[in-house]
């Protein structure tokens, strides 16, 4: 641990030395105005990495929209107002693209460039693999993006760089994953500056890379089957092999240090997980609400997560610095729908949590809150609706903690992909979709055993859901079901894989009331496909811009489709 806060020391000088001094929006984004002769690039793999998961700015932008595609998330203000309304504020959905280009990828790009310089191969090639997710989130997120000139404004003079084709960047991130690959472990260089689970241990690495490689051989498996299929077998195969075990999962080191909110996106302080940081919400009014799909589907299945997942708190007292003072009411909710036949109350979406008002039970229902109004009468907390907010199942602080974290790839998911792929014809996987499905399931629901401070889930409940939810008729809809439920911590790669697999069905967002109370201006309410290009990007970067436009069709159209999403999304109508 003393390792690690020396490098977050480390990682704050380095990256506040290539982002302060910044001067305008493509200067900002495309060059490396460092004033600093030499910078560790370590340091530098260090910044690239935490903020992946620790810039609270950028993740507004999972919490307002992602989550809400995705539907896990409905009835707080930000996911209802902005996902949940089909509402496309630009500047809300801007943060990916402006937080990557101006902090992850500026400080890969530079620091590629010195690790070469230096001689540093093993670190060159951490940085490149880095380099590849984060992009694999920008051009799942926006389409075509500045991929391969992006951030070489400093060391080429590349100050307006091109937007390269999904399709060649799909290309080029096959390419560089298998060239660094061959790289790892031909250095004696140290990655010194990882602050992942897999602690510079070049082995691990490359099983990281060939993983990341199978999973974007699945992406493109519907546009381009047969490059798919030499993608993905040659992953298998390749020298170090894949993840096969949870103790070989990726995924980026946070602390359990204080929510800092927009303070720490402004101060480069990464430490602490800030996607559970923005779902957790800014104050006691704000808690992230399931949405009733997720909670729904997981409820019919008897899942045995659902209840690990979703809880139940009044969280009138609760600290805005951490998860600490959400009393959990959960059983005590559950015996009252039980005795009184009401809910569960989980949000539609596009709902907020007042909507389709329930009366929520009497104090003396709920043992705790009774008690709590009878000791500290002046607190509150049956006042400002806490009861209300209370019924509806929110996402479990167990997930929302500093140290939660931030995950990249894992075995449970290459399982899932495995199980998948035997079903491609003529693809040579050599296992049978059987196994690997239960072993996708039996791989995430022990990864939350291990990661979160949930109640354990135990062996017998896990081989009970295997055995009464087995791979069926539509091994496709099961097996990406499956991905589903676990992605919920993994929120890009959520909404990738629905676009890409079509699986689960979700609610028809067409279908469902439009309210008042939130802005209404795209006349498509069907759930988007893509998030739109920053405006800025039409001024600074016009001709490129202007030709990604014209791609997709003349306008910047967030229902359009991106290049590997072939097929429309499975949808119910849920006033059926």
């Amino acid at each position: 641990m003393k390792k690690i806060y020396k490098l977050f020391t480390c990682f704050l000088t380095a990256g506040m030395a290539l982002t302060a001094c910044t001067d305008g929006y493509l200067t900002g984004i495309n060059t490396d105005d460092t004033k600093a002769s030499d910078l560790d690039p370590n340091n530098q793999l260090t910044t690239a990495l935490l903020s992946t998961y620790g810039d609270f700015l950028l993740m507004n932008t999972y919490r307002s929209y992602i989550t809400g595609f995705t539907q896990y998330f409905a009835g707080g203000w930000n996911v209802s107002n902005f996902a949940g309304a089909v509402y496309a504020k630009n500047d809300e959905m801007s943060h990916i693209w402006n937080q990557y280009y101006s902090i992850g990828i500026k400080n890969l790009v530079d620091a590629i460039y010195r690790s070469e310089q230096k001689g540093m191969i093993n670190t060159n090639a951490a940085l490149r693999i880095h380099r590849v997710y984060l992009f694999s989130i920008l051009t799942d997120t926006y389409g075509d993006v500045p991929c391969k000139e992006a951030g070489m404004g400093y060391i080429a003079g590349l100050n307006n760089p091109k937007y390269d084709t999904q399709e060649e960047i799909y290309n080029w991130m096959f390419e560089e994953l298998a060239a660094c690959v061959n790289l790892l472990g031909t250095g004696s260089d140290k990655i010194s500056g990882d602050v992942t689970s897999l602690k510079g241990d070049v082995t691990l690495w490359k099983k990281y890379a060939n993983s990341l490689r199978m999973r974007f051989a699945m992406r493109i498996s519907d546009i381009n089957p047969q490059k798919a299929q030499q993608e993905f077998e040659n992953a298998m195969t390749a020298d170090g092999g894949y993840i096969t075990s949870n103790d070989e999962n990726a995924y980026v080191i946070h602390l359990d240090a204080p929510f800092t909110l927009y303070d720490g996106a402004s101060d480069y302080d990464f430490r602490a997980n800030a996607y559970g940081e923005c779902l957790y919400g800014q104050d006691p009014t704000s808690p992230t609400f399931v949405c009733a799909t997720l909670f729904n589907m997981m409820d019919e299945m008897d899942d045995p997560r659902l209840y690990r997942i979703a809880r139940h708190y009044i969280h009138t007292t609760r600290s805005e610095t951490s998860t600490e003072g959400n009393i959990d009411v959960t059983d005590e909710v559950l015996a009252w729908e039980e005795r009184s036949g009401q809910g569960p109350f989980p949000c539609n979406v596009g709902d907020a949590w007042w909507s389709d008002w329930a009366t929520p039970p009497a104090n003396e229902e709920i043992p705790t809150l009774a008690r709590l109004v009878a000791e500290n009468p002046t607190v509150g907390y049956d006042q400002n609706n806490y009861p209300a907010r209370m019924i509806r199942p929110s996402f479990a602080v167990e997930f929302e903690k500093a140290k939660c974290p931030g995950i990249l790839i894992t075995a449970a998911e290459i399982q899932l992909l495995l199980a998948e792929a035997v079903l491609k014809e003529g693809w040579d996987v050599n296992k049978t979709a059987k196994e690997c499905y239960e072993n996708g399931i039996r791989y995430a629901m022990e990864m939350l055993n291990e990661y979160y401070d949930i109640e354990k889930i135990t062996d017998q409940e896990i081989d009970d859901y295997i055995t009464v939810h087995p791979l069926g008729e539509n091994p496709k809809a099961d097996i990406n079901t499956q991905a589903y439920f676990l992605h919920i911590t993994n929120p890009s790669e959520a909404w990738a894989n629905l676009r890409r697999s079509d699986y689960p069905a979700v609610m028809d967002r067409t279908k469902l009331p439009i309210r008042s109370d939130f802005p209404h201006e795209d006349p498509n309410m069907s759930t988007p496909t893509r998030l739109k290009y920053p405006n800025l990007e039409q001024n600074y970067n016009t001709a490129e811009y202007d030709k990604a436009i014209e791609r997709l069709g003349g306008t910047d159209d967030w229902h359009k489709r991106l290049w590997w999403d072939v097929y429309d999304m499975n949808v119910y109508d849920p006033t059926i």
